[in-house]
Protein backbone atom coordinates (compact mmCIF):
# COMPACT_ATOMS: atom_id res chain seq x y z
CA UNK A 1 0.00 0.00 0.00
CA UNK A 2 1.60 3.57 -0.59
CA UNK A 3 -0.12 6.75 -0.28
CA UNK A 4 0.72 10.14 -2.45
CA UNK A 5 0.64 13.62 -1.53
CA UNK A 6 0.22 15.78 -4.02
CA UNK A 7 0.74 19.82 -4.42
CA UNK A 8 1.60 22.47 -6.88
CA UNK A 9 5.12 21.37 -7.50
CA UNK A 10 5.33 18.98 -5.31
CA UNK A 11 4.45 14.36 -4.75
CA UNK A 12 5.84 12.25 -2.94
CA UNK A 13 4.72 8.63 -1.75
CA UNK A 14 5.07 7.15 1.37
CA UNK A 15 4.18 3.60 2.93
CA UNK A 16 2.93 4.57 5.90
CA UNK A 17 -0.56 7.09 6.34
CA UNK A 18 0.86 8.87 9.27
CA UNK A 19 3.81 10.48 7.25
CA UNK A 20 1.77 10.76 4.38
CA UNK A 21 -0.43 13.04 6.94
CA UNK A 22 2.16 14.62 8.53
CA UNK A 23 3.66 15.43 5.17
CA UNK A 24 0.18 17.02 3.88
CA UNK A 25 -0.14 18.79 7.33
CA UNK A 26 3.39 20.47 6.95
CA UNK A 27 2.84 21.89 3.59
CA UNK A 28 -0.32 23.64 4.50
CA UNK A 29 1.90 26.98 5.34
CA UNK A 30 3.03 26.89 2.39
CA UNK A 31 -0.17 27.66 1.18
CA UNK A 32 -0.47 30.97 -0.84
CA UNK A 33 -3.05 30.67 -3.39
CA UNK A 34 -6.72 29.93 -2.41
CA UNK A 35 -7.30 28.25 -5.66
CA UNK A 36 -4.37 25.17 -4.96
CA UNK A 37 -5.01 22.35 -2.79
CA UNK A 38 -3.07 19.42 -0.86
CA UNK A 39 -4.27 16.24 -1.56
CA UNK A 40 -3.40 12.54 -0.36
CA UNK A 41 -4.41 9.38 -2.68
CA UNK A 42 -4.68 5.92 -1.35
CA UNK A 43 -3.68 4.17 -4.84
CA UNK A 44 -6.29 6.06 -7.18
CA UNK A 45 -8.86 6.92 -4.62
CA UNK A 46 -8.86 10.82 -3.15
CA UNK A 47 -9.18 10.20 1.33
CA UNK A 48 -7.66 13.74 2.59
CA UNK A 49 -7.61 16.92 1.07
CA UNK A 50 -6.85 20.70 2.57
CA UNK A 51 -8.23 23.64 0.66
CA UNK A 52 -9.07 27.18 2.02
CA UNK A 53 -11.80 27.71 -0.19
CA UNK A 54 -13.87 24.65 2.08
CA UNK A 55 -15.84 25.77 4.56
CA UNK A 56 -14.06 22.61 6.41
CA UNK A 57 -10.78 22.77 5.61
CA UNK A 58 -9.70 19.15 6.27
CA UNK A 59 -12.01 16.59 4.18
CA UNK A 60 -12.32 13.00 4.34
CA UNK A 61 -13.46 10.26 1.65
CA UNK A 62 -16.16 8.72 2.21
CA UNK A 63 -15.73 5.07 3.82
CA UNK A 64 -12.22 5.34 4.51
CA UNK A 65 -12.58 7.06 7.96
CA UNK A 66 -12.46 4.14 9.98
CA UNK A 67 -9.97 2.30 7.76
CA UNK A 68 -7.46 5.41 8.10
CA UNK A 69 -7.90 5.32 12.04
CA UNK A 70 -7.50 1.89 12.09
CA UNK A 71 -4.39 1.66 10.65
CA UNK A 72 -3.08 5.33 12.84
CA UNK A 73 -3.53 3.00 15.64
CA UNK A 74 -1.60 -0.50 14.09
CA UNK A 75 1.26 2.45 13.02
CA UNK A 76 1.41 3.58 16.29
CA UNK A 77 1.59 0.21 18.02
CA UNK A 78 3.95 -1.18 15.33
CA UNK A 79 6.48 2.02 16.47
CA UNK A 80 6.24 0.35 20.27
CA UNK A 81 7.04 -3.02 18.86
CA UNK A 82 10.41 -3.59 17.60
CA UNK A 83 11.18 -5.80 15.20
CA UNK A 84 12.92 -9.12 15.88
CA UNK A 85 15.95 -10.01 13.41
CA UNK A 86 17.02 -14.00 13.98
CA UNK A 87 19.77 -15.81 11.79
CA UNK A 88 18.97 -13.21 8.59
CA UNK A 89 15.20 -13.23 9.21
CA UNK A 90 13.20 -10.34 10.44
CA UNK A 91 9.94 -10.75 12.24
CA UNK A 92 8.20 -6.95 11.55
CA UNK A 93 5.16 -6.79 13.82
CA UNK A 94 2.37 -5.60 12.44
CA UNK A 95 3.83 -6.17 8.78
CA UNK A 96 2.23 -9.92 8.32
CA UNK A 97 1.48 -13.11 10.75
CA UNK A 98 4.13 -15.40 10.86
CA UNK A 99 3.56 -18.92 12.10
CA UNK A 100 5.21 -20.92 14.81
CA UNK A 101 5.05 -24.45 14.04
CA UNK A 102 4.74 -27.17 16.58
CA UNK A 103 7.64 -29.95 16.44
CA UNK A 104 6.74 -31.96 19.47
CA UNK A 105 9.94 -34.67 20.03
CA UNK A 106 6.85 -36.41 22.92
CA UNK A 107 4.93 -39.75 22.59
CA UNK A 108 2.18 -38.22 24.74
CA UNK A 109 1.45 -34.49 23.12
CA UNK A 110 -2.35 -34.07 22.52
CA UNK A 111 -2.01 -34.00 18.57
CA UNK A 112 1.07 -35.67 16.89
CA UNK A 113 2.38 -37.59 20.48
CA UNK A 114 4.92 -40.07 19.00
CA UNK A 115 5.21 -39.17 15.30
CA UNK A 116 7.79 -36.79 15.60
CA UNK A 117 10.05 -38.16 18.65
CA UNK A 118 12.74 -39.44 16.88
CA UNK A 119 15.93 -37.33 15.63
CA UNK A 120 14.86 -38.29 12.33
CA UNK A 121 11.26 -38.19 12.33
CA UNK A 122 11.86 -34.55 13.52
CA UNK A 123 14.21 -33.49 10.84
CA UNK A 124 11.81 -34.44 7.79
CA UNK A 125 9.08 -32.60 9.86
CA UNK A 126 11.16 -29.79 10.21
CA UNK A 127 11.92 -29.75 6.52
CA UNK A 128 8.25 -30.28 6.18
CA UNK A 129 7.44 -27.00 7.56
CA UNK A 130 10.37 -25.27 6.09
CA UNK A 131 9.38 -25.97 2.71
CA UNK A 132 5.75 -24.97 3.66
CA UNK A 133 7.20 -21.41 4.24
CA UNK A 134 6.79 -21.92 8.19
CA UNK A 135 8.66 -18.82 10.56
CA UNK A 136 9.62 -20.96 13.35
CA UNK A 137 10.34 -24.31 14.60
CA UNK A 138 9.19 -24.80 18.13
CA UNK A 139 10.06 -28.25 19.74
CA UNK A 140 9.01 -28.73 22.94
CA UNK A 141 9.98 -32.53 24.72
CA UNK A 142 7.40 -31.73 27.95
CA UNK A 143 3.53 -32.76 26.87
CA UNK A 144 1.66 -29.91 28.61
CA UNK A 145 -1.59 -31.15 27.70
CA UNK A 146 -4.11 -31.41 30.50
CA UNK A 147 -3.42 -33.75 32.75
CA UNK A 148 0.09 -34.06 31.36
CA UNK A 149 2.44 -35.43 33.75
CA UNK A 150 6.10 -34.09 34.63
CA UNK A 151 9.03 -35.76 33.20
CA UNK A 152 12.42 -35.82 34.60
CA UNK A 153 14.97 -32.67 33.51
CA UNK A 154 17.47 -35.58 32.11
CA UNK A 155 14.82 -36.96 30.21
CA UNK A 156 13.85 -33.59 28.72
CA UNK A 157 16.88 -32.44 27.71
CA UNK A 158 17.39 -36.15 26.25
CA UNK A 159 14.38 -35.04 23.79
CA UNK A 160 15.13 -31.41 22.75
CA UNK A 161 19.08 -31.00 22.39
CA UNK A 162 19.89 -33.55 19.79
CA UNK A 163 16.86 -32.45 17.80
CA UNK A 164 18.32 -28.95 17.70
CA UNK A 165 22.06 -30.07 17.36
CA UNK A 166 20.80 -32.45 14.14
CA UNK A 167 18.67 -29.24 12.42
CA UNK A 168 22.10 -26.71 13.25
CA UNK A 169 24.10 -29.62 11.47
CA UNK A 170 21.79 -30.21 8.89
CA UNK A 171 22.90 -27.56 5.71
CA UNK A 172 18.93 -27.41 4.33
CA UNK A 173 17.76 -26.54 8.29
CA UNK A 174 20.88 -24.99 9.75
CA UNK A 175 19.40 -21.08 9.27
CA UNK A 176 15.95 -22.47 10.54
CA UNK A 177 14.87 -19.93 13.25
CA UNK A 178 14.26 -22.45 16.52
CA UNK A 179 12.38 -21.86 19.65
CA UNK A 180 12.50 -24.30 22.63
CA UNK A 181 9.26 -25.02 24.36
CA UNK A 182 10.28 -25.67 27.72
CA UNK A 183 9.42 -23.86 31.75
CA UNK A 184 12.71 -25.08 32.92
CA UNK A 185 15.54 -22.52 32.78
CA UNK A 186 18.41 -25.49 32.38
CA UNK A 187 16.88 -26.39 29.17
CA UNK A 188 16.25 -23.23 27.79
CA UNK A 189 19.86 -22.29 28.19
CA UNK A 190 21.22 -25.70 26.91
CA UNK A 191 18.63 -25.57 24.18
CA UNK A 192 20.13 -22.37 23.51
CA UNK A 193 23.77 -23.58 23.47
CA UNK A 194 22.70 -26.45 21.03
CA UNK A 195 21.57 -23.42 18.80
CA UNK A 196 17.92 -22.35 20.02
CA UNK A 197 16.89 -18.91 18.89
CA UNK A 198 13.89 -17.81 20.95
CA UNK A 199 12.49 -19.33 24.59
CA UNK A 200 8.82 -20.11 24.97
CA UNK A 201 8.00 -20.97 28.39
CA UNK A 202 3.72 -21.61 28.68
CA UNK A 203 4.11 -20.92 32.77
CA UNK A 204 5.11 -17.32 31.69
CA UNK A 205 8.49 -17.63 33.51
CA UNK A 206 6.57 -18.53 37.06
CA UNK A 207 7.60 -21.98 37.48
CA UNK A 208 11.50 -21.39 37.36
CA UNK A 209 12.05 -17.29 37.54
CA UNK A 210 15.41 -18.11 36.90
CA UNK A 211 14.06 -18.39 32.90
CA UNK A 212 14.25 -14.67 32.58
CA UNK A 213 17.79 -14.50 33.69
CA UNK A 214 18.32 -17.02 31.10
CA UNK A 215 16.74 -14.80 28.44
CA UNK A 216 18.38 -11.68 29.84
CA UNK A 217 22.29 -13.31 29.79
CA UNK A 218 21.67 -15.20 26.49
CA UNK A 219 19.90 -12.04 24.95
CA UNK A 220 17.34 -13.66 23.01
CA UNK A 221 13.51 -13.30 22.81
CA UNK A 222 11.02 -15.07 25.10
CA UNK A 223 6.95 -15.45 25.13
CA UNK A 224 5.64 -15.48 28.03
CA UNK A 225 2.56 -17.05 28.00
CA UNK A 226 -0.58 -16.95 30.96
CA UNK A 227 -1.39 -19.73 32.87
CA UNK A 228 -2.88 -20.67 36.33
CA UNK A 229 -1.72 -24.35 38.26
CA UNK A 230 -0.32 -27.18 35.96
CA UNK A 231 -1.23 -28.56 33.24
CA UNK A 232 -2.08 -31.90 35.76
CA UNK A 233 -4.60 -29.09 37.37
CA UNK A 234 -5.15 -26.18 35.54
CA UNK A 235 -8.38 -26.86 34.24
CA UNK A 236 -9.66 -27.04 37.93
CA UNK A 237 -8.29 -23.50 37.74
CA UNK A 238 -10.91 -21.06 35.42
CA UNK A 239 -12.87 -19.25 37.94
CA UNK A 240 -11.92 -15.58 36.90
CA UNK A 241 -13.89 -12.50 38.31
CA UNK A 242 -12.73 -10.68 34.60
CA UNK A 243 -10.66 -12.96 32.22
CA UNK A 244 -8.99 -10.36 30.23
CA UNK A 245 -8.43 -8.47 33.30
CA UNK A 246 -6.14 -10.84 35.18
CA UNK A 247 -4.77 -12.08 32.03
CA UNK A 248 -3.49 -9.21 31.09
CA UNK A 249 -2.37 -7.66 34.78
CA UNK A 250 -0.27 -11.55 35.04
CA UNK A 251 1.29 -10.46 32.01
CA UNK A 252 1.75 -6.80 32.79
CA UNK A 253 3.94 -8.28 35.92
CA UNK A 254 5.74 -11.12 34.04
CA UNK A 255 7.08 -8.43 31.70
CA UNK A 256 7.92 -5.88 34.35
CA UNK A 257 10.02 -9.05 36.04
CA UNK A 258 11.94 -9.50 32.69
CA UNK A 259 12.90 -6.19 32.28
CA UNK A 260 13.64 -6.16 36.12
CA UNK A 261 16.43 -8.53 35.16
CA UNK A 262 17.81 -6.87 32.31
CA UNK A 263 15.62 -8.51 29.34
CA UNK A 264 15.03 -5.51 27.13
CA UNK A 265 11.13 -5.14 26.12
CA UNK A 266 11.71 -5.39 22.75
CA UNK A 267 12.53 -9.31 23.42
CA UNK A 268 9.11 -10.18 24.93
CA UNK A 269 5.98 -11.51 22.96
CA UNK A 270 3.05 -12.48 25.30
CA UNK A 271 0.65 -15.44 24.90
CA UNK A 272 -3.06 -15.55 26.41
CA UNK A 273 -2.82 -19.07 26.40
CA UNK A 274 -5.65 -20.57 24.82
CA UNK A 275 -6.63 -23.87 26.19
CA UNK A 276 -4.83 -23.30 29.52
CA UNK A 277 -7.07 -23.02 32.80
CA UNK A 278 -9.58 -21.78 30.62
CA UNK A 279 -12.96 -23.19 29.63
CA UNK A 280 -14.70 -23.38 26.54
CA UNK A 281 -16.63 -20.09 26.44
CA UNK A 282 -13.53 -18.19 28.18
CA UNK A 283 -11.39 -19.69 24.90
CA UNK A 284 -13.70 -17.71 22.82
CA UNK A 285 -13.90 -14.68 24.73
CA UNK A 286 -10.21 -14.36 24.03
CA UNK A 287 -10.43 -14.35 20.71
CA UNK A 288 -13.19 -11.82 20.71
CA UNK A 289 -11.55 -9.58 22.88
CA UNK A 290 -7.68 -9.88 21.61
CA UNK A 291 -7.49 -6.49 20.96
CA UNK A 292 -7.55 -5.77 24.78
CA UNK A 293 -3.98 -7.23 24.91
CA UNK A 294 -2.62 -4.38 22.67
CA UNK A 295 -2.19 -2.11 25.57
CA UNK A 296 1.15 -4.27 26.92
CA UNK A 297 2.55 -3.69 24.14
CA UNK A 298 4.20 -6.53 23.22
CA UNK A 299 3.87 -8.60 20.13
CA UNK A 300 1.31 -11.79 20.45
CA UNK A 301 0.97 -15.25 20.03
CA UNK A 302 -1.64 -17.49 19.70
CA UNK A 303 -1.51 -21.36 19.79
CA UNK A 304 -5.34 -22.14 18.96
CA UNK A 305 -4.65 -25.09 16.89
CA UNK A 306 -6.54 -28.20 17.35
CA UNK A 307 -7.86 -27.23 20.87
CA UNK A 308 -10.47 -29.31 22.48
CA UNK A 309 -12.74 -26.29 22.60
CA UNK A 310 -12.51 -26.56 18.32
CA UNK A 311 -13.31 -30.37 19.40
CA UNK A 312 -16.29 -29.30 21.70
CA UNK A 313 -18.16 -27.01 18.66
CA UNK A 314 -17.42 -29.28 16.43
CA UNK A 315 -18.36 -32.32 17.90
CA UNK A 316 -14.85 -33.76 16.67
CA UNK A 317 -12.76 -35.93 19.39
CA UNK A 318 -9.85 -36.17 17.01
CA UNK A 319 -7.44 -33.36 16.92
CA UNK A 320 -6.28 -34.41 13.74
CA UNK A 321 -9.53 -33.74 12.36
CA UNK A 322 -10.00 -30.04 13.29
CA UNK A 323 -8.09 -28.57 10.16
CA UNK A 324 -11.12 -26.31 9.47
CA UNK A 325 -11.89 -25.18 12.83
CA UNK A 326 -8.41 -24.34 13.57
CA UNK A 327 -8.72 -22.20 10.16
CA UNK A 328 -11.71 -20.27 11.56
CA UNK A 329 -9.63 -20.07 14.74
CA UNK A 330 -6.46 -18.79 13.03
CA UNK A 331 -8.48 -15.71 10.77
CA UNK A 332 -10.13 -14.81 14.22
CA UNK A 333 -6.82 -14.59 15.76
CA UNK A 334 -4.90 -12.57 13.18
CA UNK A 335 -8.59 -10.22 13.03
CA UNK A 336 -7.86 -9.51 16.76
CA UNK A 337 -4.14 -8.87 16.02
CA UNK A 338 -2.33 -11.65 16.80
CA UNK A 339 1.42 -11.26 15.34
CA UNK A 340 2.52 -14.83 15.72
CA UNK A 341 0.43 -18.05 15.19
CA UNK A 342 1.56 -21.02 16.80
CA UNK A 343 0.21 -24.33 14.36
CA UNK A 344 0.56 -28.11 14.11
CA UNK A 345 0.20 -28.86 9.90
CA UNK A 346 1.05 -26.09 6.96
CA UNK A 347 -2.51 -25.97 5.50
CA UNK A 348 -2.43 -22.70 7.96
CA UNK A 349 -0.29 -21.06 5.53
CA UNK A 350 -2.75 -20.38 2.71
CA UNK A 351 -5.02 -19.53 5.80
CA UNK A 352 -3.05 -16.53 6.54
CA UNK A 353 -1.78 -15.16 3.50
CA UNK A 354 -5.73 -14.72 3.06
CA UNK A 355 -6.51 -13.43 6.20
CA UNK A 356 -3.22 -10.99 6.12
CA UNK A 357 -4.50 -9.40 3.29
CA UNK A 358 -7.97 -9.13 4.42
CA UNK A 359 -7.10 -7.52 7.90
CA UNK A 360 -3.62 -6.54 7.73
CA UNK A 361 -3.17 -5.28 4.36
CA UNK A 362 -6.27 -3.61 2.99
CA UNK A 363 -6.86 -2.08 -0.54
CA UNK A 364 -3.78 -4.47 -1.97
CA UNK A 365 -4.84 -6.90 -3.97
CA UNK A 366 -4.34 -11.24 -3.36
Amino acid sequence: MTFTVITRGFKQEFERWTDALETANGLRPQLKSWFVDIRIFDGKSLVWMYSKLRAHPEYIGPGTYDRLGRLFMAEGQAANRSQWTIRGHQLNWGERTYLMGVLNVTPDSFSDGGRFNSVEAALEQARRLLRAKIDILDIGGQSTRPGAEQISLGEELNRVVPVIEAIRRDPDLDQAVISIDTTRAAVARAAIAAGADIINDISGATYEPDMLKVAAETKVPIILMHLRGTPETMQQMTDYDDLLGEMAEFLRQQIERAVAVGVPRQNICIDPGIGFAKTYGQNLEILRRLPDLAGLDCPILVGASRKSFIGWILDQPDPQQREWGTAAACAAAIAGGADILRIHSDSMVDVTRVADAIWRQPGQPL
